[in-house]
Parts: structure tokens; sequence; C-alpha cells
């Protein structure tokens, strides 16, 4: 009986700790605040999902406040050359938002075998600015630890599935 108690009561405190942390969602995706520190020159704020973590993480959400930048277009274009920059095998395409015409970049990169942890990682980024506040940076990117020849087709879904609610989330926290 014990153990079943002490269970029970981890469960119920893991659970009331996730209600209370603020989360994002991106379509059906629920993603937990995982990371905002005070001191960063740059506002950051990461999403994971619950169970997940920064050690090994499968997906995962971000917004960047740049103060400095107004550009949207030349963010997403430097971010774009400075990826196939150091990812020689780095493939990325430019979408365009029929509703709002917002830009989004959609890449993925693969790591160098000399990287210690070798994964695949696919990401989604837009970038809007909005006066008196800076460049708003949504990042949604999904990593991949075992990469083979049919995780083109689980990219090929995911970019489906997430293409629409990506381009229309307002990575606006909720409690």
């Amino acid at each position: 009986m014990k153990p079943c108690l002490a269970f029970l009561t981890t469960f119920l405190v893991l659970t009331s700790a996730l209600a209370a942390d603020p989360f994002i969602k991106i379509g059906d995706l629920k993603l937990y605040r995982a990371y905002a520190p005070k001191d960063s020159e740059v506002g950051l704020r990461e999403y994971l999902p619950a169970g997940e973590n920064f050690d090994r993480w499968n997906r995962l959400a971000s917004v960047r406040i740049f103060k400095d930048i107004r550009d949207p277009e030349a963010y997403l274009s430097a971010v774009a050359e400075a990826v196939t920059k150091s990812h020689p095998a780095a493939r990325y395409q430019f979408l365009q938002n029929d509703k709002t015409k917002e830009v989004v970049l959609d890449f993925m990169t693969f790591p160098p075998k000399s990287v210690p942890v070798h994964f695949a990682e696919w990401n989604l980024m837009r970038a809007k600015y909005v006066k008196g506040t800076g460049l708003l940076v949504y990042q949604y990117a999904m990593r991949f630890y075992n990469f083979d020849e049919s995780t083109a087709a689980i990219v090929n879904a995911e970019r489906k599935k997430m293409i629409r609610p990506f381009g229309e989330a307002t990575f606006e926290e909720l409690k």
C-alpha cells in the first residue's frame, strides 16, 4: 500500500507542477517553459513537451527578441546562410504564410560525424518586427538521434502537420 501511495503522491505533485508552468501551444502540441534566463542579452524563452529535457529532447520551441534588428527577411536569410556555412549538408527553403504573408524558414541540419552526439535537426523559423519591442523570432525544432532512410518520411509528415499551426501560433504563454 505504501509504494502505491508514494507513487500517487509523486504523480500528483508532478502533475500539479506541470499544470502551474507556463506553456505555449503549436497546433495540438503543448510545450512548457523550460528556460528563460533573466540576464540574456537576447530575450529568450525555450519550451519543451512534458517529460523532455535539454539532455535529449525531441521537440523544442523558442522565442527570441532582438531589440536592434528590424528586418525579418534579412534575419532569416542570414540564418539560412549561417546554417549552410556551418552545416554543408544542410538544406533549406523559404515558405510564405498565405494568411499573414510572413516568411518561414524551413531547414534541416546534419552535424559532422566528428560530433560526439550525432543527430539531425529539422527547424521552422519565422520572424516579425514589432515596433517598441524589436524582432520576434519564433522557432520550432525536432531532433532525430537515429537518422536513417525512414526519417525523411517522418520529417515530411511532421512538416505537413506543423507548417500551418506554426505559422498561426501566437507563442503567447498560457497557464
